[in-house]
């Protein structure tokens, strides 16, 4: 089959929280997600093309029409956040428009979060919930004719019939990762990635392992890919970035995952197998999973940055929001990456059940002291699928039916947050304000990021981000 798969615009579908020149100059990120699937579906001998419209940016409409006519495809498939659903649910009623017959499908977050509210808005004939991989072939296999499955005995799958959206149990999770091959890289323009933070021009992002075993109240992830923490081997991994460095020459590396390091064992033999690749890479991790032997193993492995969760400066906040670790942790976690020579990249919450301005107060201390290389200040956010968007509900401080009205464009604040009449949203967003003018308005911060500059470019760049977190 002649299969497309759209990833569509992601500037501002996280927060929402910054305007979209901005995002623009955040960086760019490989979809991954869609290049596993295009790697499953070339393994089974089907013709895949992949057009992200982020990377190619104001040539998007142009290239989406090429390619188009160059595959004259059977099928396209979107992934889509809550945030992008609208987008996708115009872009798949324009294909349909083209060509009635042509199969059009989603996959990603928010069909597996919000799955009856995405297909009954949108003129989508199947929805895939949870990993992809496996389902989207036996759907393909199915309408080929190519097995006797019905399509309700197909596991992950979504679909309409008499007029009904049908929702099959959600597919048992893959628990070797090994068996899944490599994301199809060749499909998109991996050399036009990057991020602002990065050092090298060029880099990449990779997924080592999948799920989260923790129980943080402002996540949804837990529902996508499970709570059990599944990885890949370390073989199999060095591999794929050998085979990265050899096709596309890069050698910086951020992954994707979570929290890549869980457990130790496994994280000081991956960091074995990174060392004699002569990369440089990063990471995000919990600060109760890292010691002073783990952290030097990847030190001397490459490892140059740890974006690390510590949420907030108050340890009343972080058992409410069940992150599971303390603030003395966090102290002696950033401590510790320091010691090691590991730069940090942190991210602080504001507006967590029962917030006070004296609990914001303290994480923006904690912020100054830990003094991280950059920090993100943000609100916390009632995302669909999340325990917090339930305590919302059940509290009053949101509607239940709030995101199916936002994928109706009925509402435009893609970022809610929680409000009491102490601590109303609009305070919360100022608050935010006030954190990141106190921690980048510091005089020694703006003298220590003048001098790490590289060149002009990076000037420009650094320059703009920095707008963006003071003016947001």
């Amino acid at each position: 089959m002649r299969i497309l798969l759209i990833n569509p615009s992601l500037h501002q579908a996280t927060t929402g929280q910054y305007k979209e020149d901005i995002e623009k100059q955040r960086g760019v990120y490989p979809p991954l997600g869609l290049l596993y699937v295009a790697a499953a579906l070339e393994k089974n001998k089907h013709q895949v093309k992949v057009v992200d419209i982020d990377i190619e940016g104001k040539n998007a409409e142009k290239e989406l029409k090429r390619t188009y006519q160059e595959l004259n495809p059977q099928m396209v498939g979107f992934y889509a956040m809550t945030w992008n659903y609208r987008q996708v649910k115009d872009m798949s009623e324009r294909f349909k428009k083209i060509n009635p017959r042509i199969i059009t499908i989603l996959g990603g977050p928010n069909v597996t979060c919000l799955t009856q509210e995405s297909l009954e808005l949108g003129n989508f004939d199947f929805g895939i919930r949870g990993e992809g991989e496996k389902t989207i072939i036996e759907l393909i296999d199915k309408l080929e004719k190519k097995n006797n499955l019905e399509f309700e005995q197909i596991p992950g799958l979504v679909f309409k019939k008499n007029n009904q959206v049908v929702i099959n149990p959600i597919r048992p999770l893959i628990e070797n990762l090994d068996t899944i091959p490599f994301p199809a890289r060749h499909l998109v323009p991996s050399k036009k990635y990057f991020d602002v933070f990065s050092r090298q021009k060029h880099f990449a992002t990779i997924i080592a392992t999948r799920g989260c075993p923790f129980n943080c109240i402002f996540c949804d992830r837990k529902n996508r890919m499970g709570k059990n923490w599944r990885v890949r081997s370390p073989k199999n991994i060095a591999q794929e970035i050998k085979e990265t460095i050899n096709q596309y020459g890069i050698r910086e590396f951020m992954f994707f995952d979570d929290n890549l390091i869980v457990d130790k064992k496994w994280g000081l033999d991956l960091c074995k197998k990174l060392k004699p690749l002569n990369i440089i890479w990063e990471c995000r991790n919990r600060v109760d999973l890292l010691d002073e032997k783990i952290l030097e193993t990847m030190k001397k492995s490459g490892c140059y940055r740890i974006r690390l969760g510590f949420e907030s400066g108050d340890n009343r906040i972080l058992k409410v929001l069940k992150k599971g670790i303390t603030v003395e942790q966090s102290l002696e976690c950033a401590q510790l990456c320091k010691k090691a020579g590991i730069e940090i990249y942190g991210y602080f919450m504001i507006g967590a059940p029962t917030e006070t301005p004296q609990t914001i107060e303290k994480t923006i201390n904690l912020a100054l002291k830990i003094d991280p290389s950059f920090a993100i200040f943000s609100k916390t956010i009632l995302i669909p699928g999340s325990e917090l968007f339930d305590y919302g509900v059940s509290t009053g401080q949101i509607d239940n039916n709030y995101w199916k009205r936002f994928l109706e464009d009925k509402e435009t604040n893609g970022a809610p947050s929680l409000s009491s009449k102490e601590l109303p949203e609009e305070l919360i967003a100022k608050y935010v304000k006030k954190a990141d003018r106190k921690f980048y308005f510091r005089i020694g911060f703006i003298l220590k990021k003048l001098l790490a500059i590289k060149s002009f470019g990076h000037l420009i760049s650094q320059a703009r981000i920095g707008f963006a977190l003071l003016f947001k």
